[in-house]
């Protein structure tokens, strides 16, 4: 899991989020309202289909969130990813965002070195 996570609102300008998914090295940012609650998910793959980096983040994230909690395991994660055909899980405990879980970090994971 990749914590803290780095979050993003729905009316923020495409420029703003791309800028700092690009700083922060990261594929995708959990959407939040100001009261925290999630809204959607933005990967950088929606990034790249957008054009227009004046639209806002709400335009072209996608709303379907699937998340995992704190204490499931790395395979129930996994079984999840496959399922739904996903790359990234955001990660709640208690109702709040608190990391992310991304195919690669599920690699690493199974992964003994």
């Amino acid at each position: 899991m990749s914590a803290p996570v780095v979050v993003t609102r729905a009316e923020t300008k495409l420029k703003h989020t791309r800028e700092l998914i690009n700083r922060k090295s990261i594929n995708a940012i959990p959407v939040l309202k100001e009261d925290g609650e999630i809204t959607g998910i933005l990967s950088a793959s929606d990034l790249a289909k957008a054009h227009d980096d004046n639209m806002c983040v709400a335009d072209i994230m996608t709303e379907k969130v699937h998340i995992v909690l704190k204490n499931n395991r790395v395979n129930d994660a996994a079984k999840t990813m496959l399922k739904h055909g996903v790359h990234h899980l955001v990660v709640m405990e208690d109702g709040n965002v608190i990391g992310m879980v991304s195919s690669l970090d599920i690699i690493r994971a199974f992964v003994v070195e």
